[in-house]
């Protein structure tokens, strides 16, 4: 993106933006009160990847400040021309020769794909001290064991603290105090994103990783340890993020349904 990119939108594109995210919304609001949650409703983090940042400032203008992106040098390049009072969440996989790119964008609110204690040190490392608050992180959990996904295996009652999930939490929460431990993250499978007649297993494996997670820490009297309750779930897009506020997703990204469809990347 050049230093030259224009903010520019068209009337009739601010209006299709914001017809998209609010139909959204209202979607997220009907499904979260007809679950009668006791947990609070989730956010909606628009994903814009591939997509102008005109787009982004048009629903900033609409009153909306948390965005997300899949690619670390698209958001590093739409964050320095955009306001800096957006909450960016990173939702790519990060690699470890990007960390110090990704910690460089002083509005990066959440990193939501965290899975090495090696890109955690590297976070730690490169995060400017003059931050006013830690770097929020999810731990990006591989709940359907496919090759094609980053992330950690997943949790059940028999894990133990030796678990790599596990070790990654503890290290965050000791060695790292430039982050934050938010909560987990998934990317659902295509075949059960698509099926809607049935729970997501994906999701109940989110939950049930939350849950054992939280057990461990306990166990290992972690200072600091968020509870069960405290620990986030973001699981949803847009094909299936109506499941995933049913069955308690503390964050929802979605790009296609409010942006529209995405070229190709070149």
């Amino acid at each position: 993106m050049s230093e030259a990119v224009s903010l520019d939108y068209t009337p009739d594109r601010a209006t299709e933006l914001k017809e998209n995210i609010d139909a959204v919304l209202h979607e997220i609001d009907e499904t979260y009160q007809a679950a009668e949650s006791h947990m609070r409703k989730p956010r909606l983090v628009p994903i814009s990847k591939l997509k102008p940042a005109s787009d982004i400032k048009a629903l900033y203008d609409a009153g909306h400040r948390c965005f997300g992106e899949n690619y670390i040098q698209e958001m590093v390049d739409k964050a320095a021309v955009l306001p800096d009072d957006i909450e960016w969440h990173f939702v790519g996989a990060l690699q470890s020769n990007k960390a110090k790119l990704a910690a460089s964008v002083p509005n990066l609110n959440v990193l939501e794909t965290l899975s090495s204690i090696k890109v955690a040190d590297l976070l730690e490392k490169s995060l400017s001290s003059s931050r006013t608050s830690p770097l929020n992180v999810y731990l990006q959990v591989n709940t359907s064991d496919e090759e094609s996904k980053s992330g950690i295996s997943p949790l059940t009652h028999s894990s133990t603290a030796s678990d790599p999930l596990v070790e990654l939490a503890v290290h965050v929460l000791t060695s790292c105090p430039r982050l934050k431990l938010l909560g987990l993250m998934t990317i659902g499978s295509w075949d059960a994103s698509h099926d809607t007649s049935k729970p997501n297993p994906d999701f109940t494996c989110l939950t049930d990783t939350r849950r054992e997670l939280a057990r461990l820490l306990k166990e290992k009297r972690i200072s600091g340890a968020p509870s069960e309750e405290d620990l986030e779930l973001s699981m949803g897009m847009s094909a299936d993020f109506a499941q995933a506020v049913k069955e308690g997703s503390s964050s929802v990204r979605v790009g296609t349904r409010i942006f529209g469809e995405r070229p190709k990347k070149s």
